[in-house]
């Protein structure tokens, strides 16, 4: 004998349950994923703007490297400048060629950097978005046979159960009012995370000029030729840092969010080795000493501009997340709604009574106007 309607409902009961529970765990998946999928387009960009980058720093470097061998390795060059009386021409030359390979040799060495630093972001983004593709998958298996178990019994519109049309217009148009605001979180998540990733690369870069300052003391006080290559390796590292700042401000930039990306001046002071080490002085130590002081003031300024603008991204994202909770109870809500009106639909059809279409059709409006008024006691 075939199940009946009320039997059929009892027993999809707890699997129905369980269905509703798994869903609401799972809400959040899609967005997540999308949102995640966006970043890693993004990341993937980047990744190749830099190697680009990198190809071209490494020219450089080589084509810098071949100028600067061709003064500092050549006996006739210097003999040739010498015999002709414009020895501090070769040496200006030589200089020049120096300097240009030193500098060379530090974008390209930023530029690796920034390399490394966005393949571990992707590889970190790699593993989250597994993470949500997983639950989105679980989403929407749990949606799919959901889905099924309920188009066993309804299926669109049910003529004689207007209420049951209505709660599963209202639990759709929530569970899309839902979807928009987990992506808007998603959104504020992003933006709060990249924030915090530019606080903490400038926590770096002001670590690094702290030591470059504490070097650049000593020098002034006479710390020769080894203090000075210190300093200028911390000035270095506080470079790259910042390098890394300015990409994750392109990334933040990317998410069209409404947060301003500009954090002031970010330079670092930068000496030359020629300078700091073959015509070190008092003087050149003061100059330098001053223009990392600049940058420590910048760095410093940058610093609060970014932890202010984490708090204000911090209080979107609670409120965000207050407006979510509040949408997913709604949602539970006409979820629940929803299944009563089809349960008590069922109690209805099993209690025997006939059902007839509630709505009037348009061949029956004629009817419904010249209906006799209706008997009352």
């Amino acid at each position: 004998m075939a199940a009946t309607v009320q039997e059929s409902i009892q027993s999809a009961a707890d699997r129905n349950a369980t269905i509703l529970a798994g869903l609401h765990e799972t809400d959040s998946a899609p967005s997540q994923l999308y949102q995640q999928v966006n970043y890693i387009t993004d990341l993937n960009a980047q990744l190749k703007r830099i190697e680009k980058q990198l190809e071209t720093c490494k020219k450089r470097t080589a084509s810098e490297l071949a100028d600067h061998k061709k003064y500092s390795e050549s006996t006739f060059r210097r003999f040739a400048h010498k015999a002709s009386g414009q020895s501090s021409k070769f040496t200006s030359k030589a200089a020049k060629e120096e300097r240009e390979y030193f500098d060379a040799i530090q974008e390209q060495k930023t530029a690796e950097d920034d390399l490394a630093y966005a393949r571990q972001l992707l590889a970190e983004a790699e593993s989250t978005r597994a993470e949500y593709e997983r639950n989105a998958q679980r989403h929407e298996a749990l949606q799919r046979e959901l889905d099924e178990l309920y188009n066993a019994i309804f299926a669109g519109y049910t003529p004689g159960f207007p209420d049951e049309d209505d709660k599963e217009q209202h639990v759709n148009t929530t569970a899309g009012y839902c979807a928009d605001i987990n992506a808007k979180l998603e959104k504020e998540k992003q933006v709060t995370f990249v924030l915090r990733q530019i606080l903490d690369k400038l926590g770096g870069a002001r670590m690094y000029l702290d030591k470059a300052h504490g070097a650049s003391t000593m020098d002034m006080w006479g710390g020769g030729t080894f203090t000075s290559m210190q300093k200028r390796n911390y000035l270095e590292r506080a470079e790259s840092s910042i390098s890394q700042v300015r990409m994750l401000q392109d990334q933040l930039k990317a998410t069209n969010s409404a947060v301003s990306h500009d954090l002031g001046a970010m330079n670092i002071a930068s000496g030359s080795i020629w300078g700091d080490v073959v015509f070190d002085n008092i003087f050149s130590d003061m100059e330098m000493h001053d223009k990392i002081k600049q940058s420590e003031a910048q760095i410093q300024g940058a610093i609060k501009k970014c932890a202010r603008k984490i708090k204000e991204s911090e209080a979107r994202e609670k409120n965000v997340q207050e407006e979510l909770v509040k949408t997913n109870e709604a949602l539970k809500k006409a979820r629940v709604e929803l299944q009563k009106a089809r349960e008590q639909a069922f109690a209805r059809v099993q209690g025997g009574e006939r059902i007839e279409d509630a709505r009037p059709q348009m061949d029956d409006v004629d009817a419904v106007d010249e209906a006799p008024p209706a008997y009352s006691a």
